[in-house]
């Protein structure tokens, strides 16, 4: 409710370039919400905001933003602003920071940290990029297998602030060795002489070099706050939060969506609102695929030219051209859509490619049936029995076709180690019309070639 009452107020604040009164109002806001708000400000007004906000209220603002603004600001601080600030971050969001910045400006903000934090920092880039060592941060608590519970609660009470989260605590031995973990609550209900080992239970982890998106299963899985990070030793490295995954997994269902859509990605990702990135970056995440798909309907109309004849002798065959191919298109759209989906949480493996073919055989079939029932009656209306029937045989044979190409598709470009995202609907849709129109023309060529010489 705050947010709806001063928003119009600190509108007419900005515009007014009233400073001041901004300075005060502002941190009555969670601090993601002024960093949505800086985000959708023009570029010149948006390091003006950030700078006037207290010090200790955009330590927490400026992780929130998105990194081209973060980038933005970090252009116009002095530089002792700019160690204050990243030494303050979590290692983890420092080190998002710096992978999403140009080399240079990493490299010459490393310079300005502090031994200690430049080594942490130094460390983590090191990862390769996409690893969980890029998310990870090492800043969690972890106690020693023969320590009581009571020594556990001191040492966490002396530790607490130096952790990124503690609902939960790691068990590891004197060679860093992950033994398991506790969660923060058991330790409230244990007697204070019970040894650390007796209640320590195994937790799942993950392996430094393993992608980013592993992560996102695991944690879903277990149901996990944070989750261990080990390298090939066993040896524990750091923990990645379930904040940072829900961010990985908003990237990767954004980077797929945009991937089904026939969006180009690139160097500039829409790091910005929707309503506020560049024209020029939509135009070329847009046109390269466009473009493509141009090349790639030039075969529909070369298919439209060898069937020129019978489509000339029967012009009403025409009416129906757009129905059917739309149709094929639509239905593989749905069957790629599904199994894309199924491919990227994990529900369907390669292996089961026989069995999900197997069953899209009687779907399609039940779907081919269906639609050709409907296409048929309109052809009855438009053309006569002799239309109907092409109509209807074409529908079925192009939705069920349709259909087997949507289910085949994504599992052949992850064999092939390619994103089935692209498989998405404009790349689907294009090779459904092609096949679509040549379906449609060579039934029609030889239905009448059959009935002229019954005729």
């Amino acid at each position: 409710m705050l947010k709806e009452l001063l928003q119009p107020e600190i509108e007419d604040l900005i515009e007014e370039k009233d400073w001041d009164a901004l300075r005060d109002i502002l941190p009555l806001w969670q601090e993601v919400e002024t960093a949505n708000l800086i985000t959708s400000l023009k570029n010149e007004d948006k390091y003006k905001v950030f700078s006037i906000l207290p010090k200790d209220y955009y330590l927490g603002v400026f992780p929130e933003l998105v990194p081209i603004d973060q980038q933005r600001i970090i252009e116009n601080m002095p530089e002792a602003d700019i160690k204050e600030l990243l030494e303050n971050m979590n290692p983890d969001d420092r080190t998002y920071f710096l992978e999403s910045i140009p080399e240079e400006m990493s490299a010459n903000i490393l310079k300005l940290l502090g031994s200690e934090e430049r080594e942490i920092a130094s460390w983590l880039l090191a990862y390769p990029e996409g690893s969980i060592g890029r998310l990870m941060t090492p800043e969690y608590i972890s106690i020693k297998p023969d320590w009581t519970v009571g020594e556990a609660f001191e040492y966490i009470r002396s530790n607490i602030e130096d952790a990124e989260t503690y609902t939960t605590i790691y068990v590891i031995d004197e060679r860093r060795t992950l033994i398991g973990s506790i969660p923060l609550r058991k330790l409230f209900f244990t007697d204070k002489d019970t040894l650390i080992s007796e209640i320590t239970s195994s937790c799942p982890y993950i392996l430094v070099y393993e992608e980013q998106e592993n992560a996102i299963d695991v944690i879903k899985k277990y149901n996990l706050h944070s989750l261990a990070v080990i390298d090939d030793r066993h040896a524990m490295l750091g923990i990645v939060t379930v904040d940072d995954i829900l961010d990985i997994a908003e990237e990767e269902y954004t980077d797929d969506f945009h991937k089904m859509a026939g969006i180009t990605s690139s160097e500039d990702q829409f790091d910005d609102n929707l309503k506020i990135t560049p024209i020029a970056t939509l135009y070329k995440q847009r046109i390269l695929w466009l473009l493509i798909l141009v090349f790639i309907n030039i075969f529909s109309g070369g298919v439209i030219g060898i069937f020129q004849n019978t489509l000339q002798k029967h012009i009403v065959l025409v009416v129906f051209l757009p129905l059917l191919i739309g149709s094929g298109g639509n239905a593989g759209s749905q069957s790629a859509t599904l199994v894309i989906r199924s491919l990227a949480i994990g529900d369907v493996v390669l292996k089961d490619w026989f069995y999900m073919l197997s069953k899209e055989l009687i779907v399609s079939s039940m779907l081919g049936l269906s639609m050709a029932l409907g296409a048929y009656i309109l052809g009855v209306i438009r053309g006569g029995f002799e239309i109907a029937a092409i109509v209807g045989i074409s529908m079925f044979s192009i939705v069920f076709i349709g259909s087997i190409i949507g289910l085949c598709l994504p599992f052949i470009l992850t064999k092939l180690n390619i994103d089935p995202a692209i498989s998405g609907a404009p790349m689907l849709t294009s090779i459904c019309d092609i096949i679509g129109t040549a379906i449609y023309c060579s039934i029609a060529t030889l239905a009448f070639i059959i009935l002229n010489n019954v005729n």
